[in-house]
Parts: C-alpha cells; structure tokens; sequence
C-alpha cells in the first residue's frame, strides 16, 4: 500500500514547499563537525605539545590524547624510536573515529549535511543522488558494517578512560598525599561518564543485548530481554549522547591545555 506514491517536493537542491526553519538543524550539526574535525587535526599535527599536566603527583591526561599509549610498557612503546608526527592520539584516535563514523546516528548527520541525502524532509536533494539512487552499505559505505567490532574496540578505550581518571585521584607531594579529588578529576570523569552513555545507548549494543533474539521468555532469554529494555531508554537520547560526549573531548582538551600552559590553575578539592 502506498507503493509508487510520490511526495509533492519541489525539484531543486534545497527547494522545498516548508516554511519552517528546516535548514538551522543541519546547518549547526555540519558546523559542529566541521569544527571538530578541523580542531582535531590541528592539535594532532600542528600542536600536540601539553597533552596532560601533573598536579601533586597526579596525572591529568587530555581526553584526545587518552590513553597515552606510548607511556606504555606493552609492546615496547615506551621505548619507540616512532616519528615526530606520531603521538598517542594518532596511534588510538582510530577507534573512536570508526565507531562514531559508523554509528548510525551519525549517518544520519552526515547523510543530511554532507550529501544533502536528503538534507530534510521534504526538502529535495541534488540530481546526482537522484540518478545514484540509494544503493545500501555498499562500495564506500560498506564500511559502516564494521561498527559493531568498533564497539568492542571503544568499550575497551572506555575502561582505559576510567583507569585514567584514577590517576587524578592519587596525589603524592608535601602539599597533598593520599586519594582524593581536583578539577581535572572532574573533567576527565565528565568525559568518561559521557562518553559510557553514549557507548551504552548504541544501537549495536542494543541488538546484541537482546534485538537479535525472537523471543524473551525463559532463562537468559528474559535477562537479555530485560537489558534491550533498558538499553532501549537509553537509545531514545543516543543522539544527545554523541553530541555531549563530543563536546566534553574538546572542552577537556582545552582544560587541559589551558592549565597546562598557566592560563587557569587546577585545584585539589579534598584529600583522604
């Protein structure tokens, strides 16, 4: 039913008959990665100096940058001759850029801003998607197919994410020693906490906890049953999740450079 029905859009990339502000969404969405990308690459190969400041003995690390791997006594990559251009974030950024670039979330976003396919609904797209046609995840985009093994990669990165954030918390000086909390805990637990949700609310996730089963009525059936449900609440926010948890990378960043460079003093809250 409704087979062969043809929408009444108005031919012409971007024309439409809509009278709201259909093109702010899109428009700020593509400006936000836009920026994220453009920033990414600079402190990656332009300015990858103070990627984390010590404070009493503690460590805090910038989200980009976390985990620095190549402090790391695994493999031999504390002791690696690697190039200049080579930092930690080259060697890590891979895997949250696979899993966010795959999620299906952000295909969305960049199908609209990027590929105007369609830009929104209603609106009509360019003459060359048209004569293209959509085709699947195929040639290209075949490679959205490997999002969930980036989900396995990022829930790896995530548990790195919160050991670091246990290296704020260990202060070791004159001053302060003992385990407690500064500033910088606080922002890299932000970050951590964030980027969970936004891990936990994929919709990956959600079909490997129980959408891939038919039933949800006996044993392990029902707790996985259960977990889609749950999961399934958090999915109704995953796109709220991917923009904050992106966000609080780059803010962190800036938290981190800011201190590091003197521009802002952390501060350690309390001590035990």
């Amino acid at each position: 039913m409704g087979e062969g029905i043809k929408l009444p859009v108005i031919n012409g990339l971007g024309r439409t008959n809509r009278i709201d502000n259909w093109w702010s969404q899109p428009m700020a969405m593509g400006v936000g990665l836009t920026a994220a990308l453009v920033y990414t690459f600079w402190r990656l190969f332009l300015y990858d100096a103070d990627i984390s400041y010590a404070l009493h003995g503690s460590t805090v690390m910038s989200p980009i940058f976390s985990p620095n791997v190549l402090e790391w006594d695994l493999f031999g990559l504390n002791t690696w001759n690697h190039p200049e251009w080579v930092n930690a974030a080259v060697l890590v950024l891979w895997i949250p850029f696979g899993f966010r670039g795959t999620c299906y979330y952000m295909r969305r976003v960049y199908y609209r801003t990027f590929f105007a396919s369609p830009t929104a609904c209603w609106v009509d797209e360019p003459d060359i998607n048209k004569a293209i046609g959509y085709k699947g995840e195929k040639r290209l985009f075949i490679f959205n197919n490997l999002h969930r093994y980036f989900l396995y990669a990022a829930m790896v990165i995530l548990v790195i994410k919160w050991w670091d954030v246990t290296h704020t918390m260990h202060f070791d000086s004159s001053a302060h020693h003992g385990y407690g909390v500064s500033i910088g805990t606080f922002v890299m637990a932000i970050e951590a906490f964030l980027l969970t949700m936004y891990v936990t609310s994929c919709h990956a996730l959600r079909h490997l906890a129980g959408g891939m089963l038919d039933r949800w009525t006996t044993g392990i059936s029902r707790v996985r049953g259960r977990l889609f449900g749950k999961i399934s609440v958090l999915n109704r926010s995953h796109g709220f999740w991917f923009w904050t948890s992106l966000a609080f990378v780059f803010l962190g960043d800036l938290w981190v450079l800011a201190v590091a460079e003197g521009r802002l003093n952390d501060a350690v809250l309390f001590v035990i």
